[in-house]
């Protein structure tokens, strides 16, 4: 009889692990995700459609999460998927590799066999393989075609794909789209699966804790009280409940819940004449980026502008367009600890952006550049406002500055890309939590696959990483590599 598995979560990473596993018909494949399951034919329209607006509103398909961005900020909504697809299911579509440099950084961290070198090819099998659509200029919103003539006017480089060597500039970004719908990882990876008899997807079960015997995961206890029993448990839930779920299974190596990180970010909101408004729900907000560099030390491509045509739904929210810029490194770490040990209670997320001067001395700069993109008459022909608050409040009073730093404590906010709380690394690295194979240090026949793994965030979307890591480590844990020499020599990767 083969292995059973239990896979936890169905997002980025659990739905590729899952349908990797259950390629070996000698083996069982029990895959449990909190939220609801549905097939491909079954896609509520909002999730399948072109507008992540539009999907962030479906209800039951975010977690009821909060999360602090700076001490003395409120707590505000965290977006992270729920359901089968996870946040590939309501994100804004982006798919980016990050830098090469971004991935040597890995392997220097104590995750061997994680350099660009071993990553490359896997990054190159899902290019051919994924969906990945550039928009034409030409179907670009509105706003974002006016801020592409003002990047273009104050000296950003046209930049047709912004993951070829060395871009940078104002150009497409690259979006999870198929013929015009959007790929999540249900679509790319569940769906051809679904009729494996050795695959068992359950939805709406929420999963407590780890079962662990003399230092051996057997299996996984839900909410509900039901055991259910495997000999390998593969936890895919994610950055902020992938450690939640460690630390109420009692496995609390120091580095669980710490190394926090997210892109900081802060933006703009524009008021748009009526021309510029998008027509409907379907249309969609964001088509366009701007990748390019601070000049810091902080290495190149370590800023990312995104223009959006739409902040919500409705006429109200197409009304509003928003002009964000974010840190795509960062120095500045936070923590997930556990308010209780209710699986149904949230964590508690405590990112402490901007701690590191160093973030906050580039995020201060950037915004002084994002100023001049809407200040630009190109930008100001089709807006009637530009605001730094919800009140109203005129962004020009950010050329003050005392006004930017105070307004930077207030509105600093994250691009959604938790990442690093259960890292990979080196077994004597105490901050570990696993190795570079994903499995739990000291706990044998469990691992964890996901964002909270990588030891440092990439300068990119953290969706396409997500699915590059799960891809690695699903074929690790179907043939192990025979030793730690091995770790990271790539195989081809059909699909």
């Amino acid at each position: 009889m083969g292995r059973t598995w239990v896979v936890v979560g169905a997002g980025s990473a659990g739905a590729v692990v899952a349908a990797r596993l259950s390629e070996g018909p000698d083996t069982h494949v029990v895959l449990l995700e909190a939220g609801p399951d549905h097939d491909a034919a079954h896609t509520p329209p909002a999730l399948a459609g072109q507008n992540f607006l539009a999907a962030l509103a479906e209800p039951g398909r975010t977690w009821d999460l909060l999360a602090e961005r700076r001490p003395g900020q409120p707590r505000r909504p965290y977006w992270q998927g729920r359901g089968v697809g996870g946040s590939s299911a309501v994100n804004a579509l982006v798919v980016l590799r990050g830098l090469p440099e971004d991935y040597d950084t890995w392997a220097r961290l104590g995750a061997r066999g994680w350099a660009w070198r071993d990553v490359e090819p896997t990054f190159a099998a899902l290019a051919t393989t994924g969906a990945r659509h550039l928009p034409a200029l030409g179907t670009w919103s509105p706003l974002e075609r006016a801020v592409a003539r003002a990047a273009r006017d104050l000296g950003y480089p046209w930049c047709p794909d912004p993951d070829a060597a060395g871009a940078e500039g104002i150009g497409p970004a690259p979006l999870a789209l198929r013929g015009g719908r959007r790929s999540a990882s249900n679509d790319a990876y569940l769906e051809p699966a679904r009729a494996r008899p050795n695959l068992t997807i359950r939805g709406d079960v929420l999963v407590d804790r780890v079962l662990v015997a003399k230092g051996r995961a057997t299996g996984v206890r839900t909410a509900g009280g039901e055991e259910v029993g495997a000999d390998g448990v593969v936890l895919c839930c994610g950055a902020v409940h992938s450690p939640a779920l460690l630390l109420r299974s009692g496995l609390d190596r120091p580095g669980v819940g710490a190394n926090l990180a997210d892109h900081a970010s802060a933006g703009l909101s524009l008021a748009l004449r009526e021309p510029a408004r998008l027509a409907d729900d379907r249309a969609r907000p964001l088509s366009s980026l701007v990748r390019t560099s601070s000049g810091t030390t902080a290495g190149r491509g370590d800023l990312q502008v995104l223009t959006l045509g739409a902040t919500g739904a409705g006429p109200a929210g197409r009304a509003v367009g928003a002009v964000q810029v974010a840190l795509m490194r960062v120095f500045s770490r936070g923590r997930v600890t556990l308010r209780d040990d209710d699986p149904a209670s949230p964590p508690d997320v405590r990112f402490d952006l901007l701690a590191d001067g160093r973030d906050r001395a580039r995020l201060r700069a950037a915004v002084r550049r994002l100023l001049d993109l809407v200040e630009h008459p190109a930008v100001e022909a089709v807006t009637e406002l530009v605001a730094c608050d919800d009140r109203g409040t005129p962004a020009a009073v950010l050329h003050d500055d005392r006004a930017l730093d105070a307004w930077l404590e207030g509105a600093v906010g994250d691009y959604v890309h938790a990442a690093g709380t259960c890292r990979m690394g080196r077994p004597d690295d105490p901050m570990a939590v696993v190795g570079p194979d994903g499995a739990v240090l000291g706990t044998e026949g469990l691992w964890v696959v996901d964002a909270s793994v990588m030891p440092d965030l990439p300068r990119a979307n953290t969706h396409l990483p997500t699915v590059m890591l799960a891809e690695r480590l699903a074929a690790w844990l179907v043939v192990p590599p025979a030793s730690s020499s091995v770790i990271g020599q790539s195989r081809p990767w059909g699909r």
